[in-house]
């Protein structure tokens, strides 16, 4: 699965029935960046939208996958269709988890950070370790809350 020969296919097939990026981003509900990202290569199709997508372009979910038409001779193109969605939510799925990872990290380094601004401003202010460190714990306390009410 190659995104950038998907997204030539995108392109070509759009073509053919005539729409500019614009009006295939109306019929889908996505902007036309959005398709202009699918063509260039740049992202994928949502799997929400590579149905209507598909039916709109008039090719099969296989094809799309694939980013050619299929060949008159295939027999098996429903089984060939099945895996390659099955491909392409897999990939979607991992996509997902990774940006969940990097999220989680993000938020880990915030969290961190923040722990330590608090201890260093109290410190400043009152120079007193002690404080320091009640004003982390409380910080601490703080994120615990959120994660729970959140």
């Amino acid at each position: 699965m190659n995104q950038h020969d998907i997204g030539l296919f995108i392109a070509s097939k759009r073509k053919e029935q005539n729409l500019t990026q614009e009006q295939l981003a109306e019929k889908l509900g996505v902007s036309n960046k959005t398709v202009s990202k699918w063509e260039t290569g740049k992202n994928m199709p949502d799997y929400s939208v590579v149905e209507q997508l598909c039916q709109v372009l008039n090719i099969s979910v296989g094809e799309l996958i694939a980013g050619k038409e299929k060949e008159q001779s295939e027999d098996n193109s429903s089984y060939e269709e099945k895996i390659a969605l099955l491909s392409y939510k897999i990939k979607q799925l991992e996509n997902c988890k990774t940006s969940q990872t990097e999220a989680s990290k993000t938020i880990k380094a915030g969290i961190s950070f923040g722990t330590a601004l608090a201890m260093v401003i109290s410190y400043t202010q009152w120079h007193s370790i002690g404080w320091a460190i009640l004003h982390g714990l409380m910080s601490w306390g703080y994120v615990i809350y959120y994660f729970i009410k959140y």
